[in-house]
Protein backbone atom coordinates (compact mmCIF):
# COMPACT_ATOMS: atom_id res chain seq x y z
CA UNK A 1 0.00 0.00 0.00
CA UNK A 2 1.71 3.16 -1.45
CA UNK A 3 2.55 5.93 1.99
CA UNK A 4 -0.18 8.64 0.64
CA UNK A 5 -2.94 6.02 1.35
CA UNK A 6 -1.90 5.43 4.76
CA UNK A 7 -0.59 9.04 5.53
CA UNK A 8 -1.95 12.04 5.13
CA UNK A 9 0.97 13.59 3.19
CA UNK A 10 -1.00 17.33 2.91
CA UNK A 11 -1.20 17.66 6.86
CA UNK A 12 2.65 17.70 7.13
CA UNK A 13 4.68 14.57 7.87
CA UNK A 14 8.16 14.17 10.48
CA UNK A 15 10.85 11.31 10.96
CA UNK A 16 11.95 9.76 14.20
CA UNK A 17 15.48 9.82 14.27
CA UNK A 18 17.37 7.25 16.29
CA UNK A 19 17.46 9.51 19.28
CA UNK A 20 14.05 10.07 18.82
CA UNK A 21 14.41 13.49 17.59
CA UNK A 22 11.26 14.52 15.46
CA UNK A 23 12.33 15.55 11.82
CA UNK A 24 9.84 16.91 9.82
CA UNK A 25 9.94 16.43 5.73
CA UNK A 26 7.82 15.21 2.27
CA UNK A 27 7.65 12.63 0.15
CA UNK A 28 8.99 13.85 -3.35
CA UNK A 29 8.54 10.55 -4.41
CA UNK A 30 6.28 7.72 -4.71
CA UNK A 31 6.83 4.05 -5.84
CA UNK A 32 4.36 1.77 -6.99
CA UNK A 33 6.41 -1.48 -4.67
CA UNK A 34 5.67 0.38 -1.23
CA UNK A 35 8.63 2.60 -1.74
CA UNK A 36 8.99 6.43 -1.72
CA UNK A 37 11.47 9.53 -1.51
CA UNK A 38 11.34 11.15 1.58
CA UNK A 39 12.85 14.39 1.93
CA UNK A 40 13.76 15.45 5.48
CA UNK A 41 13.91 18.96 6.55
CA UNK A 42 17.12 18.78 8.60
CA UNK A 43 19.85 16.05 9.28
CA UNK A 44 18.48 12.75 9.62
CA UNK A 45 21.11 10.43 9.74
CA UNK A 46 19.92 6.79 8.35
CA UNK A 47 22.23 3.93 7.49
CA UNK A 48 20.89 1.03 4.80
CA UNK A 49 18.42 -1.23 6.19
CA UNK A 50 17.82 0.53 9.86
CA UNK A 51 13.78 0.91 10.67
CA UNK A 52 12.51 4.40 10.71
CA UNK A 53 8.83 5.51 11.84
CA UNK A 54 6.96 8.12 9.60
CA UNK A 55 4.18 9.89 11.18
CA UNK A 56 1.10 12.41 9.89
CA UNK A 57 0.71 13.48 13.65
CA UNK A 58 -2.29 10.89 13.84
CA UNK A 59 -1.27 7.55 12.20
CA UNK A 60 2.01 6.06 11.86
CA UNK A 61 3.98 3.50 9.35
CA UNK A 62 7.52 1.39 10.07
CA UNK A 63 9.64 2.16 7.16
CA UNK A 64 13.12 0.27 5.82
CA UNK A 65 15.80 2.60 4.37
CA UNK A 66 17.04 1.08 1.34
CA UNK A 67 19.25 3.85 -0.15
CA UNK A 68 20.57 7.51 0.13
CA UNK A 69 19.78 9.33 -3.03
CA UNK A 70 20.25 13.03 -4.52
CA UNK A 71 16.78 13.10 -4.30
CA UNK A 72 16.50 12.56 -0.26
CA UNK A 73 16.08 9.13 1.42
CA UNK A 74 14.58 6.20 -0.20
CA UNK A 75 12.57 4.23 1.94
CA UNK A 76 9.99 0.76 1.77
CA UNK A 77 6.68 0.25 4.21
CA UNK A 78 7.32 -2.38 6.30
CA UNK A 79 4.32 -2.06 8.45
CA UNK A 80 1.96 0.07 9.65
CA UNK A 81 1.26 1.31 13.48
CA UNK A 82 -1.73 2.67 15.61
CA UNK A 83 -0.82 5.69 17.77
CA UNK A 84 0.83 4.71 21.26
CA UNK A 85 0.31 0.79 20.08
CA UNK A 86 2.93 -0.24 18.35
CA UNK A 87 3.31 -3.19 20.60
CA UNK A 88 -0.24 -4.66 19.93
CA UNK A 89 -0.68 -8.28 20.39
CA UNK A 90 -2.93 -8.75 17.15
CA UNK A 91 -0.71 -9.68 13.99
CA UNK A 92 -1.57 -6.95 11.67
CA UNK A 93 -0.33 -6.92 7.71
CA UNK A 94 -1.03 -5.80 4.31
CA UNK A 95 -2.94 -7.25 1.72
CA UNK A 96 -5.17 -7.55 -1.29
CA UNK A 97 -8.42 -9.01 -0.96
CA UNK A 98 -11.99 -8.58 -1.94
CA UNK A 99 -13.66 -6.68 0.42
CA UNK A 100 -17.19 -5.21 0.48
CA UNK A 101 -18.49 -2.33 2.38
CA UNK A 102 -22.32 -1.82 3.80
CA UNK A 103 -23.30 0.54 5.92
CA UNK A 104 -26.09 -0.47 8.43
CA UNK A 105 -27.11 2.58 10.71
CA UNK A 106 -25.57 5.31 12.15
CA UNK A 107 -23.93 5.83 15.86
CA UNK A 108 -27.29 6.67 17.16
CA UNK A 109 -29.40 3.84 15.81
CA UNK A 110 -26.66 1.50 16.59
CA UNK A 111 -28.58 -0.40 19.79
CA UNK A 112 -31.44 -1.28 17.91
CA UNK A 113 -29.63 -2.29 14.85
CA UNK A 114 -26.66 -4.44 15.64
CA UNK A 115 -28.23 -7.23 17.83
CA UNK A 116 -30.10 -7.85 14.44
CA UNK A 117 -27.29 -7.80 12.31
CA UNK A 118 -25.15 -9.87 14.65
CA UNK A 119 -27.37 -12.59 14.47
CA UNK A 120 -28.21 -12.85 10.87
CA UNK A 121 -24.78 -12.99 10.26
CA UNK A 122 -23.89 -16.07 12.77
CA UNK A 123 -27.47 -18.19 10.92
CA UNK A 124 -26.17 -17.27 7.10
CA UNK A 125 -23.15 -18.63 8.76
CA UNK A 126 -24.55 -21.84 10.29
CA UNK A 127 -25.92 -22.76 6.66
CA UNK A 128 -22.19 -22.30 5.07
CA UNK A 129 -20.31 -24.05 7.43
CA UNK A 130 -22.50 -27.24 7.62
CA UNK A 131 -21.31 -27.78 4.08
CA UNK A 132 -18.25 -25.73 3.86
CA UNK A 133 -16.90 -27.74 7.25
CA UNK A 134 -18.62 -30.69 8.11
CA UNK A 135 -16.81 -33.64 7.43
CA UNK A 136 -13.42 -32.56 5.64
CA UNK A 137 -12.55 -29.45 7.25
CA UNK A 138 -9.98 -26.92 5.79
CA UNK A 139 -6.67 -26.95 7.10
CA UNK A 140 -5.17 -24.48 4.60
CA UNK A 141 -2.53 -25.22 2.23
CA UNK A 142 0.27 -25.23 4.91
CA UNK A 143 -1.85 -27.43 7.33
CA UNK A 144 -2.36 -30.23 4.80
CA UNK A 145 -3.31 -33.64 6.99
CA UNK A 146 -0.72 -36.05 7.33
CA UNK A 147 -2.37 -39.22 7.57
CA UNK A 148 -1.15 -42.65 6.15
CA UNK A 149 -3.88 -43.36 3.77
CA UNK A 150 -3.53 -44.08 0.51
CA UNK A 151 -3.00 -41.18 -2.45
CA UNK A 152 -6.29 -42.41 -3.54
CA UNK A 153 -7.95 -40.96 -0.13
CA UNK A 154 -6.18 -37.83 -0.57
CA UNK A 155 -7.60 -37.41 -3.95
CA UNK A 156 -11.16 -37.88 -2.60
CA UNK A 157 -10.28 -35.28 0.07
CA UNK A 158 -8.98 -33.02 -2.64
CA UNK A 159 -12.27 -33.45 -4.53
CA UNK A 160 -14.51 -32.83 -1.76
CA UNK A 161 -12.96 -29.44 -0.70
CA UNK A 162 -13.28 -28.24 -4.62
CA UNK A 163 -17.10 -29.28 -4.21
CA UNK A 164 -17.36 -27.77 -0.84
CA UNK A 165 -16.01 -24.27 -2.57
CA UNK A 166 -18.29 -24.68 -5.39
CA UNK A 167 -21.53 -25.14 -2.65
CA UNK A 168 -20.73 -21.98 -0.82
CA UNK A 169 -20.24 -20.49 -4.31
CA UNK A 170 -23.49 -21.60 -5.17
CA UNK A 171 -25.22 -20.95 -1.90
CA UNK A 172 -24.43 -17.50 -1.43
CA UNK A 173 -24.88 -14.63 -3.81
CA UNK A 174 -23.15 -12.24 -2.09
CA UNK A 175 -20.08 -14.44 -2.34
CA UNK A 176 -20.57 -14.33 -6.33
CA UNK A 177 -20.94 -10.36 -5.99
CA UNK A 178 -17.46 -9.75 -4.21
CA UNK A 179 -15.97 -11.97 -6.29
CA UNK A 180 -16.78 -9.95 -9.58
CA UNK A 181 -15.19 -7.02 -7.92
CA UNK A 182 -11.09 -6.29 -7.87
CA UNK A 183 -9.26 -6.85 -4.67
CA UNK A 184 -8.20 -4.07 -2.73
CA UNK A 185 -5.52 -2.76 -0.33
CA UNK A 186 -5.95 -3.50 3.35
CA UNK A 187 -4.56 -3.66 6.42
CA UNK A 188 -6.75 -6.27 8.92
CA UNK A 189 -6.51 -7.69 11.49
CA UNK A 190 -8.57 -10.14 13.95
CA UNK A 191 -10.25 -7.26 15.57
CA UNK A 192 -10.83 -4.54 12.47
CA UNK A 193 -9.34 -3.62 8.84
CA UNK A 194 -8.54 -0.34 7.46
CA UNK A 195 -9.15 0.44 3.70
CA UNK A 196 -9.60 2.84 1.35
CA UNK A 197 -13.27 4.10 0.54
CA UNK A 198 -15.00 6.24 -1.59
CA UNK A 199 -17.54 7.05 0.71
CA UNK A 200 -17.68 9.28 3.52
CA UNK A 201 -18.55 7.21 6.72
CA UNK A 202 -18.55 8.96 10.36
CA UNK A 203 -17.49 7.86 13.53
CA UNK A 204 -19.41 5.57 14.73
CA UNK A 205 -21.46 4.34 11.81
CA UNK A 206 -22.41 0.25 12.01
CA UNK A 207 -21.19 -1.26 8.66
CA UNK A 208 -20.85 -4.22 7.44
CA UNK A 209 -18.14 -6.12 6.17
CA UNK A 210 -17.76 -9.12 3.38
CA UNK A 211 -14.15 -10.14 3.10
CA UNK A 212 -12.59 -13.35 0.85
CA UNK A 213 -9.78 -14.42 2.04
CA UNK A 214 -7.20 -16.48 -0.10
CA UNK A 215 -6.97 -19.75 1.90
CA UNK A 216 -8.02 -23.26 1.13
CA UNK A 217 -10.31 -23.65 -0.10
CA UNK A 218 -11.60 -19.22 -0.16
CA UNK A 219 -12.27 -18.24 3.20
CA UNK A 220 -15.92 -16.15 2.59
CA UNK A 221 -16.45 -14.00 6.23
CA UNK A 222 -18.89 -11.72 7.41
CA UNK A 223 -18.34 -9.10 10.52
CA UNK A 224 -20.28 -6.34 11.46
CA UNK A 225 -18.01 -3.51 12.69
CA UNK A 226 -18.27 0.60 14.01
CA UNK A 227 -16.48 3.46 11.89
CA UNK A 228 -13.84 4.16 14.65
CA UNK A 229 -11.71 6.62 12.16
CA UNK A 230 -11.92 8.09 8.74
CA UNK A 231 -9.59 10.03 7.29
CA UNK A 232 -8.94 11.65 3.58
CA UNK A 233 -6.25 10.55 1.64
CA UNK A 234 -4.36 12.20 -1.73
CA UNK A 235 -4.26 9.47 -3.73
CA UNK A 236 -5.36 9.41 -7.41
CA UNK A 237 -5.94 13.07 -6.62
CA UNK A 238 -9.98 11.55 -6.20
CA UNK A 239 -11.97 12.63 -2.63
CA UNK A 240 -11.05 9.26 -0.97
CA UNK A 241 -11.26 8.11 2.72
CA UNK A 242 -9.19 5.47 4.67
CA UNK A 243 -11.54 3.67 7.24
CA UNK A 244 -10.45 2.03 10.00
CA UNK A 245 -13.54 -0.53 11.30
CA UNK A 246 -13.49 -2.38 14.47
CA UNK A 247 -15.03 -5.39 14.96
CA UNK A 248 -17.81 -6.08 16.96
CA UNK A 249 -19.28 -9.68 18.53
CA UNK A 250 -16.60 -12.18 16.68
CA UNK A 251 -17.46 -15.84 17.08
CA UNK A 252 -14.01 -17.12 18.54
CA UNK A 253 -14.06 -19.54 15.13
CA UNK A 254 -14.28 -16.94 12.63
CA UNK A 255 -11.20 -14.87 14.93
CA UNK A 256 -9.62 -18.25 14.45
CA UNK A 257 -9.50 -18.43 10.93
CA UNK A 258 -8.73 -15.12 10.47
CA UNK A 259 -5.87 -15.26 12.52
CA UNK A 260 -4.52 -18.03 11.07
CA UNK A 261 -4.86 -16.51 7.38
CA UNK A 262 -2.70 -13.27 8.74
CA UNK A 263 -0.15 -15.86 10.15
CA UNK A 264 0.01 -17.66 6.85
CA UNK A 265 0.06 -14.56 4.56
CA UNK A 266 2.89 -13.00 7.38
CA UNK A 267 4.85 -16.45 6.88
CA UNK A 268 4.57 -15.60 2.68
CA UNK A 269 5.72 -11.97 2.61
CA UNK A 270 8.67 -12.69 4.69
CA UNK A 271 9.79 -15.29 2.23
CA UNK A 272 9.43 -13.34 -0.23
CA UNK A 273 11.35 -10.64 1.37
Amino acid sequence: MNIDNLLDLGAGIYAYSEGGEKIPGKVAEISDNDSFVFVPDGELLTREGTMVKISDGQDSVLVRVLAQTGEGIRMCIECYTSPGNERRQDVRIYDKIYIGAKFLCSAEMKPRTLAGAVERIRANKLLIDSFLKGKYGYPGIDEMPYTKESPHSQALWEINRKLDLLIHMSLAEDFKALMATTPREVNISASGIRFISDSQYKLGDLLEINLILPMVPLLFLRFVGDVIRVKAVTSYEMERHAVAVRFLQVDPETKDDVIRYLFRRQREQLRKR
